[in-house]
């Protein structure tokens, strides 16, 4: 029902078409708009009945004016140019390291995510399940230029990766200096 104004606009452009059309080919309408000897005519150039059909040509161009500009906005194409609410972006990140330092079923295993703002470093909710050789993280940011990374946390010692920001990625950790 959103496209009914788009029909209705439609309709109005097909009378009007069809009018001009009427004008051009057709002698005898053409001949009944512009008056001839002997008719009521207004300046002397369009007869009364032209003048009906000039009335009905504005209406049909205002109708179509109005529909155009009552209805409202495209919601789909907003969406296609990233005009959409702030809504969080759900971002995976498959993560792959040596499986010699870092064991996730450790029970120590603890895994971290931080986006960068203007104010630094934020910490966020993160998800993650263990796949063969890494982890598959899933993580919510703002949108998707946010830079994010991941820490884990492990025994032997603190693994990161580098900053992202695109929907899905394949990282590699490395091993993080001692402070």
């Amino acid at each position: 029902m959103s496209n009914v104004p788009g029909v209705i606009a439609i309709f109005f452009a097909l009378l009007l078409a069809a009018l001009i059309v009427a004008l051009i080919f057709r002698p005898n309408f053409r001949d009944a708009v512009l008056g001839g000897p002997g008719e009521a005519s207004i300046l002397g150039l369009i007869s009364v009945k032209g003048v009906a059909i000039v009335l009905l040509c504005g209406l049909l161009i205002g109708g179509i004016l109005f529909v155009l500009k009552q209805s409202p906005p495209d919601q789909s194409a907003s969406g296609r140019q990233g005009k959409t609410p702030n809504t969080p972006v759900k971002m995976r990140l498959n993560v792959h390291f040596d499986p010699a330092d870092v064991n996730p079923r450790n029970p120590k295993f603890r895994v971290v995510a931080f986006i960068k703002t203007s104010g630094g470093r934020k910490n966020i909710p993160v998800n993650f399940k263990v796949t063969e050789g890494g982890l598959s993280v899933i993580l919510d940011v703002p949108d998707m230029k946010t830079p994010f990374y991941i820490q884990f946390h492990t025994p032997k010692g603190v693994w990161q990766t580098h900053d992202y920001s695109i929907e899905e990625a394949l990282a590699t950790a490395y091993k993080m200096q001692q402070e």
